[in-house]
């Protein structure tokens, strides 16, 4: 008789991982040279703030196999 797996509990998975891909580092660069340019001063900080951290963040690497 086999057995059934019991199943694994989801975790909550955090956002940040998110914010190391390029498309999120060129999108909140771009979006905050823009809030820059049209002189809104609390958009140009949240969006270089998160900006600087995809970029300041070094992307996952993968293990290779040898």
């Amino acid at each position: 008789m086999n057995r059934t797996r019991t199943r694994q509990p989801r975790t909550r998975r955090s956002v940040l991982p998110l914010l190391r891909t390029p498309l999120a580092r060129w999108g909140f660069t771009v979006l905050a040279l823009l809030a820059l340019m049209s002189d809104q001063v609390w958009p140009f900080v949240v969006t270089a703030g998160l900006a600087a951290y995809g970029w300041r963040t070094p992307r996952r690497r993968r293990r290779t196999r040898r």
